[in-house]
């Protein structure tokens, strides 16, 4: 019996292979402008393979990958200013979702019910953390203040959205709310004029990342999300931000940013900050660049 499990168990893997049903590596969007201009790619988290999904002459920037993922938002300033759009997963079927007119939308950001989308709207001096239906419908204005407001990213349960503020004449700070705009709370209980900024929320939404200011650098950072327990992942110098967990949250993906060569490179590291290793580079950096772990 022993013998005939066994040739069973070998006879599926086989049959699995065959079928080319075996698993396959994890894979990231990022924003990268080795064509030219900034364009979203598809990568595997090895470095292997990456695919154009945008591929026009229009800077196309921030993007987001749907809970499902069928669906990557992005920003793009193809109708001329920056605006939210989405296409589906192999770049196919763009649309449009914003079309305020004297906005500036960037930095789109799923709700985790796939519903709705946060996202950063400019308006002259002004930024604020909108939201609006995952179609583009009911857009809405939810800090409303007169400081710089920027970076949305959604808890993994749905009732929270971080971001980073700045005060005007001030540093950022790394505040939570609830999607209604209610209710915020200040987590890294500081100022920095070039740190605490892109937050993510680990998948478990216990912990959250952050990039913060090490004298002339900027590393990553992480704490509990109450602002407490911080402490430094990365140590490389230069500007390391845009940090995004990976699903099973074993490993962060972030871009890290040399003022020696002005290079940009994508980086993957363990959640404790170990083995940080560099996936790809690039010769000049890319604004909007935080990279997007497709969802299991």
């Amino acid at each position: 019996m022993r013998n005939i499990l066994v040739t069973f168990g070998l006879c599926l893997i086989l049959a699995t292979s065959a079928t080319g049903d075996e698993p396959k590596a994890p894979q990231l969007l990022f924003a990268s402008n080795r064509t030219g201009n900034s364009e979203i790619f598809l990568i595997g988290a090895d470095g292997s393979d990456p695919k154009n999904l945008t591929d026009n002459p229009a800077s196309d920037v921030d993007p987001a990958w749907s809970p499902d993922g069928k669906k990557i938002a992005f920003a793009s300033d193809r109708s001329g200013a920056f605006a939210i759009h989405v296409m589906d997963a192999d770049g196919n079927n763009v649309m449009q979702l914003t079309k305020e007119a004297d906005a500036v939308d960037r930095q789109p950001a799923w709700s985790p019910d796939g519903k709705r989308i946060a996202f950063r709207r400019g308006v002259g001096n002004r930024w604020d953390i909108a939201i609006m239906d995952a179609e583009g419908a009911n857009p809405t204005i939810l800090t409303n203040t007169s400081a710089r407001n920027t970076d949305p990213a959604w808890s993994p349960d749905g009732k929270k959205i971080a971001f980073a503020s700045q005060t005007i004449g001030k540093g950022y700070s790394v505040y939570v709310m609830d999607p209604d705009g209610s209710n915020i709370q200040d987590v890294s209980h500081s100022e920095n004029r070039r740190g605490n900024v892109f937050p993510a929320w680990s998948p478990d939404g216990k912990k959250i990342v952050y990039g913060e200011a090490v004298g002339a650098a900027v590393e990553i950072f992480v704490c509990d999300i109450d602002g407490s327990s911080n402490k430094q992942l990365t140590q490389l110098g230069g500007n390391n931000s845009h940090a995004a967990w990976s699903p099973d949250g074993k490993k962060i993906a972030f871009m890290h940013f040399s003022p020696v060569d002005r290079t940009a490179a994508l980086y993957i590291m363990e959640a404790t900050g170990d083995n940080p290793k560099e996936i790809l580079k690039d010769e000049g950096t890319v604004q909007g660049g935080r990279p997007a772990w497709k969802p299991k």
